[in-house]
């Protein structure tokens, strides 16, 4: 065979491999990243953005693969140029056509987040203004000096910068475009006056204690356990533990005092001056230590009939706690406590 054919045989192959790659590439980049998805992400596209900074925005994002494919499909499909900013809700389920007919229509959509069951203030804030909700400055100021005098619950608010601590309820939220501060706080306070029942209320105040305290002892029980079982028991656990003068000692009430997430407390922690800090402080802290989700309010008013007043995590390690009346007891659950966890960092090593 002569070179020259074989060299057009060559390019040909090389034409036709390109072709097919090429085909399926375009395919590739037509369908969703996450076929079936619907989880939604809102994401906010700047005015002046490029069709490749929203791209890296996407990919940032997990709604697309690769900002050269996005960038690819705009281009070939005559999207290139006409994207609208704005806030979207997309999702990783949707095909690139969905996503970039989305983003031309300007027709941006109601700003949607959620708030996790035990986040507190400084949580909420960082998420929202992350999602580019919120000015934290405005946010905070209307966290403590808001007038929302037409919510009567909050009269049992604490004051201070932590006064609606507890009253953001966790949820779902899908509001306008264009809410402000105060419409996004005025959001989650209706969620918790629908949330929160007369008929919690009413058990709360047979059980002796105000909102401002049910709130606190829910807050509380959110934070110390993550099964909806143990919610009850563990708000046994602090209503005996009141009944009887004993310090409550909430490792969740020293972390909420120092402001961090660490799984050991030291002595200095637990020493800590704050009237959050259960350790060195009878009573109830001075207001909840976050946002409790409808499972612990309905435990704070609804406590188990035990004699508990000790708990400790299990060493089954399925977040269930191991209760007792005695200290001998607690003893020797906590020990076998940090035995499992001494064994599962040696088999880690």
């Amino acid at each position: 065979m002569k070179p020259i054919k074989i060299i057009v045989i060559i390019l040909l192959v090389l034409i036709l491999a390109g072709g097919i790659f090429g085909f399926s590439y375009l395919n590739s980049i037509k369908g969703p990243l996450n076929n079936g998805s619907e989880e939604v992400v809102s994401i906010e596209i700047p005015s002046g953005s490029s069709t490749k900074d929203i791209g890296d925005i996407l990919v940032d994002n997990g709604i697309v693969k690769s900002t050269f494919g996005f960038r690819l499909f705009s281009k070939i499909n005559d999207y290139d140029g006409r994207y609208i900013a704005g806030h979207y809700n997309l999702s990783s389920g949707m095909t690139s056509e969905e996503i970039c007919e989305t983003l031309c229509s300007g027709e941006t959509i109601a700003i949607v987040f959620t708030v996790p069951e035990g986040y507190n203030l400084s949580e909420i804030t960082d998420l929202l203004v992350g999602n580019g909700f919120v000015d934290r400055a405005s946010f905070e100021a209307y966290l403590e000096n808001g007038n929302f005098t037409d919510y009567p619950f909050l009269k049992y608010a604490q004051p201070g910068k932590n006064r609606l601590e507890g009253f953001l309820f966790p949820s779902t939220y899908s509001l306008p475009p264009g809410s402000t501060e105060e419409d996004i706080i005025r959001a989650m306070l209706d969620k918790f006056q629908e949330e929160f029942t007369d008929d919690m209320k009413k058990k709360g105040e047979d059980l002796g204690y105000n909102l401002n305290e049910i709130l606190t002892i829910a807050s509380i029980i959110e934070k110390e356990t993550p099964v909806d079982s143990d919610r009850p028991l563990v708000s046994s656990v602090i209503y005996n533990r009141l009944d009887i003068g004993m310090y409550l000692g909430m490792d969740s009430t020293v972390l909420y005092s120092l402001g961090e997430h660490k799984q050991n407390l030291t002595y200095d922690d637990t020493s800590v001056d704050s009237p959050y800090n259960t350790y060195i402080n009878f009573g109830l802290p001075p207001g909840p230590i976050c946002c409790p989700g409808k499972k612990s309010l309905e435990a704070a008013v609804n406590p188990a009939d035990t004699d508990y007043i000790y708990f400790v995590v299990s060493p089954a390690g399925d977040g269930t706690s191991n209760f007792s009346d005695n200290y001998e007891q607690f003893e020797k659950d906590k020990d076998a406590y940090y035995a499992s966890l001494e064994k599962e960092e040696n088999s880690s090593d």
